[in-house]
């Protein structure tokens, strides 16, 4: 594929970004700064909004990682795939629940996690499936302002399409490992 975007050289990035390229080892994560860098103040109001809707929610750590990872499954994000929130996994976010995500038996989640995974998915590939049925479940286990959390947050981990359009990706290093590698 083309490069569509150009990536900013890391001389070139602001003091701040140029401070969280540093900060990540992540080759991938660090050509998103590059390619944002571009239009760094609409990057920076992104980074607050995501932030906040994935560290300062109504939700667990646990459930706002198995969403963000749902949506990076239908994504097929690798940036956003290669990274885990140490809160989520201290919360008992494992390998095997990740792998799971992207099938229709998702043992090890609660019901309340399983109809918020089940609607990230549905949510990110054809909001068209959202039927009743995933709107009820969601209001069996959510409050109105969790389900408008949930909402945000599938949509800001959308920007995963634009990853992959940009054809970034992690190095092996970063690679996640498969069941057999466990």
């Amino acid at each position: 594929m083309r490069e569509l975007i150009p990536p900013v050289s890391p001389e070139q990035l602001p003091e701040d970004l140029r401070a969280q390229w540093e900060a990540t080892p992540r080759p991938g994560l660090r050509s998103f700064i590059q390619v944002m860098a571009h239009a760094p103040d609409h990057f920076r109001r992104f980074n607050e909004v995501y932030g906040a809707l994935r560290f300062d929610n109504h939700l667990d750590a646990r459930l706002t990682e198995l969403v963000r990872l749902a949506v990076a499954r239908t994504t097929e994000c690798q940036v956003c795939m290669a990274g885990r929130h140490p809160d989520a996994v201290a919360a008992g976010l494992t390998e095997e629940l990740v792998d799971q995500l992207g099938g229709d038996a998702r043992t090890g989640l609660t019901s309340a996690e399983d109809a918020a995974v089940a609607f990230a998915i549905a949510f990110a590939t054809d909001h068209h499936t959202v039927d009743d049925e995933l709107l009820d479940a969601l209001a069996a286990h959510f409050t109105p302002t969790q389900i408008v959390e949930l909402a945000l947050l599938s949509v800001m981990c959308l920007v995963g399409r634009f990853s992959m359009l940009l054809g970034l990706v992690e190095d092996a290093s970063c690679a996640l490992p498969t069941s057999t590698e466990r």
